[in-house]
């Protein structure tokens, strides 16, 4: 664009200067006809030519009054106001062209930046939590979108097309289960078990995927989130059973989450619970009256849990 003004603007320059050469040369050419004119008349006052000379010198002048007629023809002050007048339309008609060519160039260069910026890679510093977060980092077309909530990843409908303030600009649909990783066990006795007041401990260990339990019957919670846990088995013949699932917190001491019971001559019990932990609290059962009864045969004893729902940490 630089250079198609330059070229203009040279363009110009070199037709007014041409037009300036042909001024001077005209005023240049009028001038020695004004002093052949006067040599000439001075020549006729001082009576030095004869008739036939008189004659000449009339053909003479006319002839001179003729190139002065043809030569002021030639290039007038009208023509010289028209071609001024006609310069000064090119000039000014191709100056605004290059105006017009130059404002649409930036223009487009204007847009070509602002795609540029919206659709350069962007941050908030934190994970995005909202519809707002993510019309901050770029996001311009409405749909479903994962933001973190308060705990959990939640599922939202953002509507793009209406300002941040407005009440439907937000819509929650529901939250993502996700997890770091997976949290679940089983595990079970194959023998009867007496020992009062201990951690009833396990000698099968069905499934233990994410490594939070062992046989020796202590859970320990490897991330926060809502846990359930089942526990289930039944009475020896000759005596009741009963047992507490109990907790162990980093600011707690164990302590009684639920308790089962069962009668005389092999009967069952259960209990089960939901527990929200942090990471590092610990789950046992205890037996604390009776005794259990198993075998390896008919395995009656069963203790599972899993991670229902995980706290995703900002």
């Amino acid at each position: 664009m630089q250079n198609t003004l330059g070229s203009h603007i040279v363009l110009l320059t070199t037709c007014i200067r041409d037009l300036k050469t042909t001024k001077a040369d005209l005023v240049h050419t009028h001038s020695e006809v004004e002093n052949v004119k006067k040599e000439l008349k001075e020549l006729k006052e001082n009576s030095q030519f004869t008739s036939t000379s008189t004659q000449l010198l009339a053909n003479v002048m006319a002839t001179v009054e003729n190139m002065k007629k043809e030569m002021t023809g030639l290039i007038t002050k009208a023509d010289l106001a028209q071609t001024t007048q006609r310069l000064d339309e090119t000039h000014t008609s191709r100056v605004e062209s290059v105006k017009k060519e130059l404002a649409n160039v930036m223009t487009t260069i204007e847009n070509i930046q602002k795609i540029t910026i919206e659709s350069a890679p962007s941050s908030i510093g934190r994970m995005p939590n909202s519809c707002d977060d993510l019309h901050k980092i770029g996001h311009r077309k409405s749909g479903l979108f994962s933001v973190m909530g308060n705990k959990t990843v939640d599922n939202v409908y953002c509507d793009f097309t209406k300002p941040t303030n407005d009440a439907d600009f937000q819509k929650m649909i529901g939250f993502f289960d996700v997890k770091t990783s997976p949290v679940h066990f089983y595990v079970q006795r194959i023998s009867s078990y007496r020992n009062l007041n201990t951690v009833i401990p396990f000698e099968l260990l069905r499934l233990n995927v994410g490594n939070a339990i062992s046989l020796s019957g202590i859970f320990v919670a490897p991330k926060p989130g809502k846990y359930f846990f089942s526990f289930s088995g039944i009475s020896e013949g000759n005596a009741v059973a009963r047992v507490e699932l109990q907790v162990k917190t980093a600011t707690a001491d164990w302590s009684r989450i639920g308790a089962a019971w069962s009668a005389l001559g092999h009967q069952t019990f259960s209990l089960q619970s939901t527990l929200e932990l942090a990471k590092g609290n610990q789950i046992r059962i205890m037996l604390l009256e009776g005794a259990i009864h198993d075998d390896k045969n008919r395995i009656y004893t069963h203790f599972v849990g899993q991670l229902l729902e995980e706290e995703i940490l900002h």
